[in-house]
């Protein structure tokens, strides 16, 4: 008689079982710890007519696949869901505790370190420096605030950016915020404040771009920062960023202050801040500039001098009005930035296209056109 492969199976089933015992010691495990995965509903052996447990091979294998998850630090209910479910959901809880473990490891590798540079702070011979040891404890402690800015992230950027939040800001930053520190009591149009302004746009485009050197805090991040962990409030502080990030806005919103006469300037900030307070002017004058800027470039190859061109330069002199509230030596400032458009710092040409909202090559094709249109013919 030839049996099937569950025939087969059953059969030796029967010929290999073992009471609770015999296979706790074939299995390396404890008596207590069967009974506990057997409440669980995780390992359920057959019974006897008298009611004991037997145990057989896919017993032994079914337990290893217990001990194995276990041993990787899932839950015993999370394991009973495991096994109970797909491969996918065992692929997925192998995932998840590969990263966890990674975690740990990154985690005992930075205490490592901190231990190695205690020791040999007191390599000398000299006494215990309590600096160095208190640097263990925080390296330790630090793990918890990094997992708390995981929320601002999804999986893929936190991978990017988790290494910012262990090690802290780049040696470009931390130079950065300690310069800018020192400016900060200064006049945010002087050229020393103008230069830093560009050094911190730059560094920004590139923390934006993915460069792994020099990332930073996500803008969702920064704008929830009152609500962060101690320990990097703490870090915060300690770079002085929040009365950078002040200066550094007020350096930006002083970038074009050197195309205009003092008294215009003053003008004109007063005219920009009582924009900021009125959010409906605010949104009419920024879907003004938009709307103009996507039409230059939609007309771009055609000719400047003709009716289009006309009318483009128009509108552009008519938003230059607008924006001067008629004041002609704000207007005459207004102008004078526009014709220094190829010396702009980076600071102006990104305030310029962040008006438009364009790249800097899309940027470029509609001033040129807006340019000619306005030699065409336009009095400014």
């Amino acid at each position: 008689m030839t049996l099937t492969l569950g025939q087969r199976r059953g059969f030796e089933e029967r010929m290999r079982r073992y009471r609770i015992r015999e296979f706790a010691q074939l299995a390396g495990v404890t008596v207590k710890a069967l009974l506990h995965y057997d409440r669980l509903g995780l390992l359920r052996p057959r019974r006897t007519e008298a009611g004991y447990r037997v145990y057989g091979d896919r017993d032994l294998e079914r337990l290893e696949q217990i001990v194995a998850l276990k041993f990787l630090g899932l839950p015993l209910r999370q394991v009973k869901s495991v096994l109970e479910g797909t491969a996918v959901d065992l692929a997925a809880a192998l995932r998840a505790q590969r990263r966890a473990i990674e975690k740990k490891q990154e985690l005992l590798e930075r205490a490592v370190r901190a231990i190695r540079a205690a020791e040999e702070s007191m390599a000398s011979g000299k006494p215990a420096d309590p600096a160095a040891l208190r640097k263990i404890i925080e390296v330790i402690d630090m793990q918890n605030s990094v997992e708390a800015m995981k929320k601002y992230y999804t999986e893929e950027a936190w991978d990017q950016r988790r290494r910012y939040y262990e090690n802290g800001p780049s040696r470009e930053w931390v130079e950065l915020y300690r310069d800018a520190h020192a400016l900060a009591g200064e006049d945010p149009a002087s050229e020393a404040a103008q230069a830093l302004a560009d050094r911190w746009l730059a560094l920004s485009v590139r923390a934006w771009t993915g460069d792994p050197d020099v990332q930073t805090d996500s803008p969702a991040a920064w704008m929830d920062r009152g609500n962060w962990p101690e320990a990097m409030k703490q870090r915060s502080a300690e770079h002085h960023r929040e009365e950078v990030a002040e200066f550094i806005k007020r350096v930006a919103m002083s970038a074009r202050k050197k195309y205009f006469s003092e008294s215009a300037w003053a003008r004109y900030a007063e005219l920009r801040e009582s924009l900021l307070h009125d959010t409906t002017a605010r949104s009419a004058f920024w879907q003004e500039r938009l709307d103009l800027f996507h039409d230059l470039e939609a007309a771009a190859g055609e000719d400047p001098a003709g009716e289009k061109g006309r009318a483009l330069a128009e509108r552009w002199m008519a938003q230059i009005e607008q924006e001067s509230a008629g004041d002609s030596e704000i207007k005459a400032g207004l102008v004078n930035c526009w014709a220094n458009r190829r010396n702009w710092s980076a600071t102006v040409r990104w305030y310029m296209e962040g008006l438009a909202m364009m790249n800097t090559e899309r940027f470029d094709r509609a001033a040129e056109f807006l340019d000619e249109a306005c030699r065409a013919g336009v009095p400014q």
